[in-house]
């Protein structure tokens, strides 16, 4: 049997903690004015940006698996803001009409992680995102670190991998992944 393919990933070793009152505010602030910017876009429908294509088998268990052994450093420059902007509430709008915007603040706070990682996003939580695709910024559904967009890229794909996070020098590994009917 061949040795697995090594995927490498960044790694976070944060601190969970509830997250400070006065940073829910900065988010709601920032959703706030993220929804005044819709409302006076002259054109909103053409600011909805084209969604990112979704992993599917094989590689969407190769990017769980290297998503849940980084641990969420893409998710660190996320802060009070999300990568949220008038486009992301463009979709949102767009795809929830009986939403009025108290309603879509509403939603967004409620899913701020009750335990988020200190100085990452708001909605980083101990099991990733709180936010579902539906709710998060383009930039968050598309992104993948660079060494799983280099495994994603691949063609044809390995049928063995292995995730390596690796953060000063200290490792994290996942379990083997092997495609299924390959052994």
């Amino acid at each position: 049997m061949n040795d697995p393919e090594i995927v490498t990933v960044p790694r976070l070793d944060g601190t969970l903690g509830p997250p400070p009152r006065e940073r829910v505010r900065a988010l709601k602030r920032h959703l706030i004015q993220s929804l005044r910017a819709l409302r006076e876009a002259k054109r909103p429908d053409r600011l909805i940006q084209k969604a990112a294509p979704v992993p599917e088998g094989f590689a969407a268990e190769v990017v769980a698996a290297g998503c849940a052994t980084c641990g969420g450093h893409c998710c660190m420059g996320g802060g009070e803001h999300a990568y949220i902007d008038e486009r992301t509430m463009a979709r949102v709008r767009r795809d929830n009409p009986d939403l009025d915007a108290g309603a879509v603040i509403r939603a967004f706070l409620a899913r701020v992680a009750p335990d988020s990682f200190l100085g990452s996003c708001l909605f980083h939580g101990a099991a990733g995102c709180t936010l579902g695709r539906g709710l998060r910024a383009e930039l968050c559904n598309a992104y993948y670190c660079n060494g799983l967009r280099d495994f994603l890229k691949r063609d044809p794909p390995p049928d063995r991998v292995a995730i390596v996070a690796v953060r000063n020098g200290e490792e994290r590994r996942s379990g083997v992944l092997t495609r299924r009917g390959q052994r």
